[in-house]
Parts: structure tokens; sequence; C-alpha cells
């Protein structure tokens, strides 16, 4: 049975918010974060594309002050949302790595 981890939809208190985890991955311990964006939900490993660095300075912080893009507080890569895209910077074409997940009528369920 695949490990998984649960996140509480109540947890997301706005529209956009994330919610930021820890997951082992090849025994390193690694982050990832789930996004809420527009009614949906969309879960991503917090690694910038360009360089191995998670993309939030401030834990948490994965949002541009709009709210309309991801953004990798290191060096400004610009990301879209619903499918990770890298829109601007020097990774521009690459995408974030999405996770698996379910949801439920309460969790969204993320599986390792």
């Amino acid at each position: 049975m695949a490990e998984s981890i649960k996140l509480l939809k109540k947890d997301f208190a706005s529209d956009p918010s994330t919610s930021k985890f820890k997951f082992f991955e090849y025994g390193e311990e690694k982050t990832g974060f789930a996004l809420f964006y527009k009614g949906s939900y969309y879960v991503y490993k917090n690694q910038c594309q360009h360089l191995p660095v998670e993309l939030d300075w401030v834990d948490n912080n994965f949002l541009e002050d709009e709210g309309s893009f991801i953004i990798c507080a290191t060096h400004g890569a610009i990301y879209e949302p619903t499918s990770g895209l890298c829109v601007s910077g020097p990774c521009k074409g690459s995408s974030l790595k999405s996770m698996s997940f379910t949801m439920t009528k309460s969790e969204i369920v993320v599986t390792l």
C-alpha cells in the first residue's frame, strides 16, 4: 500500500491559498505544496526547475503578490498555477513536478 499525506480542505481558507507538507523520497526529506486556485486543487513538489531549491523563502508563501502565479523566491521564475509551466525566468518552458492525489469530501490525499 502506498504511503499518503492527508490535507484538510478546510485549511485552505481562501482562494488562492496553499498548504505545505513534508515527505520522504529515496530516504531524503522533501517538501511539497497543495494549491487551491480558482476552485480547483493542484499538488506540486516544492522545487524550482532552474536550481534544486525550494520555491518559498517565507514558509508556505508560494504566490506572487497578485495571487495569480506561483513564484520562486530565489530568482523570480514564474509558474502557471494550473499546469506548473514556467512562463518567465531562467527555466522558461520547464514545469513543476506534479504529485498524484485524490480527494474525499473533506481531504486531499497525496499519494507518495
